[in-house]
């Protein structure tokens, strides 16, 4: 946790159990069905001659009141199960309501500055803290050129009290300002050390394929899996997704963020996905689907409101919507059955919000980026979802080039949005949306029911936040759901196996609890692509090359930790990552962020590390000497499919 809190020793402690409690959630709905099964029916009970003695009849009176007890019992978990995850959904109705009154009673100046985040330049936040007074903004967006910084990376304590000068500025209403930021982990990180850094998204994918024994490999498994310990495994790697974001969402929540924009749950389609890459989970839409949202559950749990995005899918294109506008040419079932599967399934399961990206659909409409399109916020209703559709940047090349900074706020809100982020200019985007409404081309009912859902949003985060709903950060687990703990593990739950979190030991003296959890994260998805299994491949002195500066200091650092020498006339590992030129004639290539380059750098080793933060490269110290690489890969590399491994 953030080490400058006089509470992270006791934030620490409550991290490292955190696991148990949400991995046995996670199997609850099979669980509760498990629960319902009848004893004996029939009449086992009865005497030979068929008559039945009164010890028989006790006998199935008592048997009937086991299984009427049983019942109730599951009854009650599901009831509380329920309520958990409706708390951790989004807005319920006391929100809704609430945030009807509320709005009713703004102008419409007022409701114009309620869809609006805003950004602002520099370390100084007192600037946008004016905009969001004088313009009644929604509230503003943290990018990386906001953060101050110290000697050793982020001035924490600086940076807290510039979101307090944010939340001041929203004191006098009855809801907390959007105080956002995009913090996915890996390679979209705007917070850095001395939080914790985490893998990408992509290493959840690999870990959660990973642990699907026998399933991974490119030769046949000798038996047939049993699918109750794999089912176990999924949960466990699935409740350290949740976790993994929980803590993410802690440490944001500490310094002052209500809001993160995360997790992605985009496809990718692999190499030729120039955007997402390893911010995706991967290329399976089930597992996408899953992490996504256990991802979101996370969040919430740390307090925050967070955002699937991009729909309709930004990891199926070939371009980037940053500098232009990327053309998806699928086919409508195609879409549903791929891009949008897992939209779909976060839609069901409850979202509080849903990011809509700049992408051409033909099979929405053709020409018009989504997140100006109608079909495409239609669409997104259709599916189910009733919270929050918040846009990508509205600055973005995509949306500018083909509406302009006035226009394109007032198209998105026309269209069906209802947070507008980052127009290219707040002040012109506020004034053109109070125009479009009182010249009557934008309905006031619009601009109402967009401020009505993101009032909703924050007042459930506010709520969700000081713990006064049936989930949230410092919400005990109800006593009813706490005996399934035992019944995952008898089923050989998957998560038992990361001591580092789960070990008995583990209390509040237990250290950095969100650097422990990034460490099991980076642990269990190393991946080797290529080698032999668990070989010491750290043969006499060390040479690193490639990668970045950082990059080569961090992997130094922790060959040296671990006892190895560095120097010529041993090993050399090559690290590949974007920006940095390719390693020429290393023994051992590891792939950093996505894993696809490994196809373009043969080498006996090769190995996907998913991060560059020091958890992952202690992780990768140890696999190569000698220990397991307990990963898959979650997206296609050269020849290889989703789940190879050669361990």
């Amino acid at each position: 946790m953030i080490s400058s809190s006089p509470d992270a020793p006791r934030a620490a402690g409550r991290m490292t159990s955190a696991l148990r409690r949400l991995a046995p959630l996670l199997m609850v709905p099979a669980l509760l069905l498990s629960s319902c099964a009848s004893g004996d029916d029939g009449g086992a009970g009865d005497d030979a001659d068929g008559t039945g003695g009164g010890a028989s009849g006790d006998g199935q009176n008592q048997d009937q009141q086991e299984r009427d007890q049983q019942e109730q019992d599951a009854q009650e978990r599901r009831e509380a199960f329920a309520a958990r995850e409706a708390a951790l959904a989004g807005p319920g109705d006391q929100h809704r309501d609430a945030a009807a009154a509320a709005v009713a009673e703004l102008s419409i100046d007022e409701q114009a500055g309620q869809v609006l985040v805003g950004e602002y330049g520099g370390t100084d936040a007192s600037g946008m803290a004016g905009l969001i007074e004088e313009l009644h903004l929604a509230g503003a967006i943290v990018m990386g050129d906001n953060v101050p910084r110290g000697e050793d990376g982020a001035d924490l304590d600086a940076l807290a009290g510039e979101l307090d000068t944010l939340h001041q500025a929203a004191v006098s209403r009855d809801w907390p300002a959007v105080v956002a930021v995009d913090q996915e982990g890996g390679l979209v990180t705007r917070v850095g050390h001395p939080l914790t850094e985490w893998p990408a998204p992509m290493a959840y994918g690999a870990a959660r394929l990973g642990a699907l024994d026998g399933q991974h490999s490119d030769e046949a498994p000798e038996e047939a899996p049993d699918e109750a310990a794999e089912e176990a495994a999924v949960a466990g790697h699935d409740a350290l997704a949740a976790l993994g974001h929980r803590a993410m969402g802690e440490d944001l929540a500490e310094l002052g963020f209500t809001m993160d924009f995360a997790p992605n749950a985009d496809v990718t389609l692999g190499a030729e996905d120039v955007a997402i890459g390893s911010r995706s989970f991967g290329a399976d839409p089930q597992l996408v689907a899953d992490l996504a949202l256990a991802g979101l559950r996370g969040l919430a749990e740390g307090g925050l409101a967070g955002s699937a995005k991009h729909f309709p899918g930004h990891g199926g294109v070939t371009e980037d919507s940053h500098l232009t506008l990327p053309v998806q040419p699928a086919e409508l079932s195609e879409l549903e059955d791929h891009d949008w599967a897992p939209f779909q399934q976060v839609i069901e399961a409850g979202a509080p919000m849903i990011m809509m990206g700049h992408l051409d659909v033909p099979a929405l409409e053709a020409g018009v980026p989504s997140s100006l399109s109608p079909v495409a916020y239609e669409r997104l209703r259709e599916m189910g979802h009733d919270g929050v559709i918040v846009t990508d940047a509205l600055n973005m090349t995509a949306v500018v080039d083909q509406a302009g900074p006035a226009e394109a706020p007032v198209r998105a809100l026309e269209a069906g949005a209802d947070l507008l982020l980052m127009p290219s200019d707040v002040r012109t985007a506020h004034a053109a949306i109070v125009d479009a409404v009182e010249s009557g081309r934008l309905e006031e009912d619009r601009l109402t029911e967009a401020a009505e859902r993101v009032v909703a949003l924050m007042l459930w985060q506010q709520d969700l936040a000081a713990g006064e709903l049936d989930a949230g950060p410092g919400v005990a687990l109800p006593e009813v759901l706490q005996g399934l703990e035992e019944e995952v593990e008898q089923d050989g739950g998957g998560y038992a196996d990361l001591p580092s979190i789960t070990g008995e030991d583990a209390g509040e003296d237990a250290g950095d609890g969100a650097a422990e959890v990034a460490a099991a994260v980076a642990r269990h998805a190393v991946t080797l692509v290529a080698g032999q299994c668990e070989a010491d491949v750290l043969q006499g002195p060390v040479t690193v090359v490639g990668g970045q500066e950082q990059d080569r200091a961090r992997l130094e650092s922790a060959l040296q930790a671990a006892g190895h020498q560095l120097g010529a006339g041993g090993a050399v590992i090559g690290l590949v990552a974007p920006g940095a030129p390719p390693s020429q004639g290393a023994d051992v290539v590891v792939a950093l962020d996505r894993p696809e380059p490994l196809r373009l750098h043969p080498a006996e080793t090769q190995v996907a590390l998913y991060g560059r933060g020091e958890e992952s490269f202690a992780a990768l110290v140890e696999v190569l000497a000698g220990a397991p690489a307990p990963g898959a890969l979650p997206t296609p590399v050269g020849e290889h499919e989703v789940g190879h491994s050669v361990c």
